[in-house]
């Protein structure tokens, strides 16, 4: 098994350094012909409660779940990122730089989205967060359009930690066209997720999709679409586009890209500012279907990551009816199917 492993990767052309400076990529037209493998068992970190701190007070374990990894020395794979404009940000960041900035912050680990759209990018990201038991599970992002999407999504799926995909593609989707739902069929049988940015997408067309898959859990990324609205009328319009987000049982939303949609750079720090951002979300969904998420590295162009996490926490700890230990770990946890 072990040989086997080792050929499947070598196929790809994946080395399974998280620091390497190149990368051989088997064109993508030759993917196909990679041999059908049987499925890989392998071991996943443990998660669940943490050993009691210093202290004698149990801690328990947190999740991101909302961070992006690449290496802008690969050419074409960080094109969402502008060299001048995220300067900040413009060069390479694999699992260890977020260890070094999450750990302290008393975050343990993440799940990584693929923000590229270039198609060997997620088979880049699948190795990188093989090589890191800090990070989860990956989301992929895969166009239902694309001849190759169902067999992508199996030779993705001989990681365990792939857990599904988000739709972010060049050309424009269409994701009320019946073609496109009946695509999702693929994520539902394979017990995976869909990811769903909401900034153009209707309430009715997510609602359409969760009751054709209700074994199919949404997730809706950055507070669905919300962003402090100097306008009241557009503020209403968004919280009422949350309660018909949230009228389907197994539609989740991530509190995330807090500090990126403050509207202030560098982000506020005092917990009262973002009530405008978090309660209606919270309120809309509950405390079980709502889960944090970063944004990194995209946050620190606005904060630290440690003062997003500490202005979090003094949020959670003024609602009664927002438990960390969900809100940061289980709340993920059963959404994603993490073990």
């Amino acid at each position: 098994m072990n040989t086997l492993i080792h050929n499947f990767w070598l196929c790809l052309g994946l080395s399974s350094s998280i620091g390497f400076n190149s990368m051989a990529m088997i064109p993508v037209e030759r993917i196909s012909e990679l041999p059908k493998l049987p499925n890989i068992v392998r071991m996943v970190p443990a998660i669940g409660l943490a050993k009691p701190d210093e202290a004698g007070n149990k801690k328990h374990q947190r999740i991101d779940t909302h961070i992006h990894l690449y290496d802008t020395r690969r050419e074409g794979s960080a094109v969402f990122l502008d060299p001048v404009k995220h300067s900040k940000i413009y060069f390479p960041h694999f699992a260890r730089e977020f260890v070094e900035v999450a750990k302290p912050a008393g975050v343990d680990f993440a799940i990584v989205v693929e923000a590229s759209q270039r198609r060997e990018d997620n088979f880049w990201l699948m190795n990188q967060v093989d090589s890191s038991d800090a990070m989860l599970a990956f989301i992929a992002n895969l166009d239902p359009r694309d001849s190759w999407y169902e067999k992508d999504i199996d030779l993705l799926s001989k990681s365990q930690k792939f857990r599904g995909i988000r739709i972010r593609t060049v050309k424009p989707i269409d994701l009320a066209d019946p073609k496109i739902v009946a695509k999702f069929s693929a994520l539902e049988l394979r017990n995976l997720v869909l990811e769903l940015g909401v900034n153009n997408l209707e309430p009715e067309v997510v609602g359409a999709i969760a009751r054709s898959y209700p074994r199919l859990n949404i997730i809706l990324n950055h507070l669905a679409g919300g962003r402090i609205f100097n306008d009241p009328v557009r503020q209403e319009a968004w919280k009422a586009r949350l309660t018909q987000f949230a009228a389907e049982p197994n539609v989740y939303c991530k509190v995330s890209a807090l500090f990126d949609v403050s509207g202030q750079n560098p982000a506020p720090l005092n917990p009262d500012f973002y009530d405008l951002l978090i309660d209606p979300v919270v309120n809309a969904f509950g405390p079980e279907r709502v889960m944090f998420g970063s944004n990194w590295t995209l946050s620190d162009m606005f904060g630290t990551y440690g003062n997003l996490i500490r202005m979090v926490d003094g949020y959670c700890s003024k609602r009664e009816n927002i438990h960390p230990e969900k809100f940061f770990f289980e709340n993920a946890k059963r959404a994603y199917g993490l073990k």
